[in-house]
């Protein structure tokens, strides 16, 4: 058995795999045997059926099975021992006349493959921003936390300072009754929300108004901060949404004390108001600076998938996308489709590209490590912070059952460590700024 490859460029080739009968024939040879052995056929007690009457039903079958084996066996070891980073999946040539008995055999496959280049990093330069959280960010972190651990007050009417519970639910109109039975929704909205907040300021307990599916549909702010995204907006069923206030209240924000201290960081770790500053200083200049990082990597990356030639087997990938995909029936659509998809299939090619040059490999600690991570994070938002590592790691496992989280997860480590990679080897344009400045340069 041998593979022998022809060049249609440097981008794609034929790949012909040529077998002998000696190489599957003892193969194939013994599972008849064992078929004999075992086969149960009227007029014959099990293991006597001849020999011949198993073969003449069987062997064409075996033999098929055998042969797509071996065949599949060798074009993956020779893709794999050449190093052939493959775009797209081989496509086979059509077999016009496939005889099991032939002395030797050929299948041949069509494939497509990265060009051979290399990326420079370090001739390319972008702004790498160091970022500082100002007193005015750090207040406003200690007080989301005051928030979240305080307690609820009642009031007898709805001031500047109230929190108002709105229940929300489409007016079914007359004559409609029971159709498109929806449930209502329950949103919170403060003077944070100034568009909901105005609106419904005014109204006492259990009084409500109604707002028009045109008015939520033309104000996508209006819409979100009463809980509809933009698609729901715009297919309600009915003409009309009526928002009731159900409840108000004004928070009594929590203590800097050790109470809150413990809820937020555990026990001794932070111990006074001066060294909460410096914490929440730290954990948000530390948020900011990787945001910058991310920033920084992404601008590299723009200008190496701009500035890098790569060239792609195109004509293969027609051939490919005509074969692999039975919605695409034509040559020009599927021109169309690979004409869409070049620009991200380029920069998936660069992408591999660094991790591959660059010997960035994933192992189970990490992913294990970056699962571990999430779970933090998701924690964190509901203000736990001192969870044992062991119960961290609990739940990180048990999030890794779920393949697409392993899928997910293992693409977020690569990124991480092709992100080391650029920070270490790009030219970094060193530039202090202000984290509201760092967010309109983001906008840009």
């Amino acid at each position: 058995m041998k593979v022998t490859a022809k060049n249609h460029d440097d981008v794609s080739a034929l790949l012909t795999v040529t077998l002998e009968k000696s190489d599957y024939k003892e193969k194939v040879e013994k599972q008849l045997i064992n078929y004999a052995k075992n086969a149960q056929v009227p007029g014959f007690r099990k293991g006597k059926v001849p020999l011949s009457m198993v073969r003449k039903q069987y062997e064409a079958g075996i033999a098929f099975d055998e042969i797509n084996k071996q065949v599949s066996d060798a074009l993956n070891n020779y893709i794999n021992e050449n190093k052939m980073r493959l775009v797209g999946q081989p496509v086979p040539m059509p077999v016009n006349d496939f005889n099991h008995n032939a002395e030797s055999l050929e299948v041949a496959f069509e494939v497509g493959f990265e060009p051979e280049f290399s990326i420079d990093l370090a001739k390319y330069e972008a702004p790498h921003y160091k970022v500082e959280a100002s007193d005015k960010e750090i207040s406003k972190s200690i007080e989301n936390m005051q928030k979240r651990f305080a307690e609820q007050q009642p009031q007898d009417e709805i001031n500047d300072d109230s929190y108002i519970v709105l229940e929300i639910s489409q007016v079914v109109e007359e004559g409609t009754e029971g159709e498109h039975n929806h449930q209502p929704k329950t949103v919170t909205v403060s003077a944070e929300n100034k568009e909901a907040f105005n609106l419904v300021k005014g109204l006492k307990m259990d009084e409500s108004l109604k707002v028009s599916k045109e008015q939520l549909a033309s104000d996508e702010t209006l819409a979100k901060e009463l809980g509809f995204s933009k698609e729901e907006a715009e297919h309600l069923h009915h003409a009309q949404v009526e928002v009731k206030v159900k409840d108000f209240y004004s928070l009594k924000l929590a203590e800097l004390n050790d109470e809150l201290f413990t809820k937020v960081y555990g026990e001794g770790t932070v111990k006074s108001e001066e060294e909460l500053r410096a914490k929440v200083k730290s954990e948000l200049d530390e948020y900011f600076q990787q945001n910058a990082d991310v920033h920084f990597v992404n601008k590299i990356l723009e200008q190496v998938t701009e500035k890098e030639e790569v060239k792609l087997p195109e004509a293969f990938l027609v051939k490919w996308l005509l074969f692999s995909n039975q919605n695409v029936q034509s040559e020009e659509q599927a021109k169309e489709i690979l004409e869409s998809e070049k620009a991200q299939l380029k920069y998936q090619i660069m992408e591999g590209k660094l991790m591959n040059d660059n010997d960035i490999k994933l192992d189970y600690a990490d992913i294990l490590a970056q699962a571990e991570q999430l779970v933090r994070n998701q924690l964190a938002i509901y203000g736990i912070h001192h969870l044992g590592d062991e119960e961290i790691q609990k739940y990180a496992v048990e999030m890794l059952k779920d393949q697409e989280q392993v899928r997910q997860i293992s693409s977020e480590v690569a990124m991480a460590k092709l992100k080391d990679i650029i920070l270490e080897k790009a030219t970094k344009k060193e530039t202090s700024i202000s984290h509201d400045e760092f967010l309109e340069e983001i906008k840009k």
